[in-house]
This record gives structure tokens, C-alpha cells and sequence, in this order.
């Protein structure tokens, strides 16, 4: 408070008067970070695939045999599984964009873009029903899951390269899309006998799988965390 000869007090910006400076951006609500919203929209998947493995605790799904895919069996199945797979995908495209913004190739954007284009088409386009004969929708399904498992590893790798993630995080993110590639690969492998010799699925495929998708969320979520945005 500074008090002049002629008795008016005038305001110390320091002491947060009304002639105090303002912040640019004061009194607004800071935006949501990457790493949250991605964080949000993978545990919106998560509880989706819990509420579909309780409901199926009857026995009407083997979370050993079938795939999570195989839910749409259930009442409703199909919806929820749609809001898993939107949420992933809202989450991919949130994750293309801040790479994007942070300096990331555009091999790793197209990539991180062309994933999340998939992982909608899989929510849209069901899988058949199990025990019965794939037709055009469910191949559409099928394939947009194949390139989900495959791409995201690559374009992982392809960020921890480049300025987009924090040296700090790239150690993490390389970890988990290496293990998330080695488990893509053994998985889309496993499908070729039943796809080229219309053999029996491989007896493990839906454990294998449930493993591979938490590697994939981890992965999206650390990556994520990692943006320098």
C-alpha cells in the first residue's frame, strides 16, 4: 500500500488489490491433459470387457477359448462391446493428434490414425456368433482387429524414437511395444490354420488375447503419459 501526499491510497499489485496484474488464462479451467484423456477413455474399455466377463460368469463365454469379440453372444453384448471400441478409438485419436502437436513423424501419426479408424470399424462391425460361419461383416471385423493388434507396436516404437515422448517415458514405451508386438505376432499367427485350413481355433486364443489387449491399453495409456503435450 502506497499512501500519496493527497490521502489516496493506491493498490500494491503485489498485495492483490484492484490494481493487481492478472494472469493470462486466470480464473479458467485448465484443459484436460492427453494422459488423462486417454487414461479416461481406456478405463471407459475396461469397465465395458469387466461388465461383459461378469455377465458371462454362466459359462455363455470361455474366457479361456473365446475371444472377447465373442461377447456380442450376450444380451447387449454388441452395445457394449461398441462403446469399448469407440472409447478406444476416441482415445487413438486424442493420441494422434498430441503426437502430432508434439513433433512426431508422420509415419507414427498416420499410424496412430489409421488404428483408431479400426478400432471404430471393429465396434461397428460385429464378429459372428460363435459356433457359426463368418460372413462380410465379420470379416470386416476380423481384419480391422488384425491391423489394431499389429499397427500400434510400430507406431509406438515409432514415437519413442522421435522428440514427441519424454526421455524419461521411452524406455517404458518401448518396453511395452515390444512385449505388445511379440504377443500380436504369436496371436495373429495362431489365427493362419484356423483361416487357411478352417482348423479348430487354438485352444488358448481367448487368454491370449485378454492378455494382449491389457498390453494394449498399458501401451496406449504409458505412451500417452509420455507426450511432451
Amino acid at each position: 500500500m502506497d499512501t500519496r501526499g493527497d490521502g489516496v491510497a493506491e493498490a500494491d499489485p503485489e498485495q492483490g488489490g484492484p490494481g493487481a496484474a492478472v494472469a493470462p488464462g486466470a480464473g479458467m479451467r485448465a484443459a484436460p491433459s492427453t494422459g488423462a484423456l486417454v487414461t479416461a477413455a481406456a478405463g471407459i474399455a475396461v469397465w465395458g470387457v469387466v461388465v461383459l466377463h461378469v455377465a458371462a460368469l454362466s459359462g455363455a463365454v470361455d474366457p479361456v477359448r473365446h475371444t472377447v469379440s465373442d461377447y456380442v453372444a450376450l444380451p447387449g453384448g454388441q452395445l457394449v462391446l461398441g462403446v469399448a471400441a469407440g472409447a478406444m478409438a476416441v482415445a487413438g485419436a486424442v493420441l494422434a493428434v498430441a503426437a502430432h502437436r508434439g513433433g512426431a513423424g508422420r509415419s507414427a501419426v498416420a499410424l496412430l490414425g489409421s488404428w483408431a479408424v479400426a478400432m471404430a470399424l471393429a465396434g461397428i462391425f460385429p464378429t459372428n456368433l460363435p459356433d457359426t460361419p463368418p460372413d462380410v461383416v465379420a470379416a470386416v471385423h476380423r481384419y480391422a482387429g488384425a491391423w489394431v493388434f499389429a499397427v500400434l507396436p510400430v507406431a509406438a516404437l515409432l514415437l519413442a524414437r522421435g522428440p514427441a515422448v519424454r526421455e524419461s517415458a521411452r524406455r517404458a514405451v518401448r518396453v511395452l511395444a515390444v512385449l505388445g508386438g511379440v504377443l500380436a505376432a504369436g496371436f495373429l499367427l495362431a489365427h493362419l490354420p484356423i483361416v487357411v485350413l478352417g482348423s479348430p481355433a487354438f485352444p488358448l486364443l481367448g487368454g491370449v488375447e485378454r492378455v494382449l489387449y491389457g498390453v494394449v491399453i498399458a501401451l496406449l495409456v504409458v505412451t500417452a503419459r509420455g507426450l511432451r503435450t
